[in-house]
């Protein structure tokens, strides 16, 4: 008899761990739109205050970014930097003060790619950025979301994909 309900425990539990698993599917994934900016900057970026040596040996990069400008968070523009022929991070350029925040992790492994695949994505009229990949060589691999506000970012959603960014992220997000 002990066994009949042992059994029937564990499809119950069964049950239950399948149910939060297709429940966590099925949580909506945060949007660009969720993280709204209140203006953006349209003018000229100002001038780059190159602190760093990295950032002085870079500068005509880092200008031709700034020349851009704003791509990110009202009045930012993402620098995206290798850090390996798999690996990227990313800097955060104020395009009105000209400073440029570094940023503290990288992302990599990106194993199977749809054709528009981006190491990281943002709009400029969103707080919200999403890095693809693992975060500094730890943890799954997946879509990270992170939202940026007063110069850094804080980690809000992560999908796990396993590596596979076939599928891409604007699927994700409907």
């Amino acid at each position: 008899m002990t066994l009949v309900r042992l059994i029937c425990a564990g499809i119950c539990l069964f049950a239950l761990l399948c149910a939060d698993a297709e429940a966590q599917s099925r949580k909506r994934v945060r949007r660009f739109e969720d993280y709204p900016v209140k203006e953006i900057h349209e003018g000229k970026a100002a001038k780059l205050v190159l602190e760093t040596s990295e950032q002085r040996d870079a500068a005509t990069y880092y200008q031709a970014i700034a020349d851009g400008g704003t791509s990110f968070a009202g009045h930012y523009a993402v620098v995206p930097l290798t850090c390996g022929s798999a690996c990227i991070s990313a800097d955060f350029l104020d395009t009105l003060t000209g400073q440029i925040i570094p940023g503290t992790f990288s992302n990599s492994g990106w194993k199977e790619r749809h054709d528009a695949f981006r190491e990281i994505e943002f709009r400029r009229a969103s707080k919200l950025i999403v890095f693809a990949g693992q975060i500094d060589e730890k943890g799954p691999l997946g879509w990270h979301f992170y939202v940026f506000d007063q110069s850094k970012t804080r980690r809000i959603h992560t999908i796990v994909t396993k590596g596979d960014f076939q599928k891409p992220l604007t699927d994700w997000m409907k």
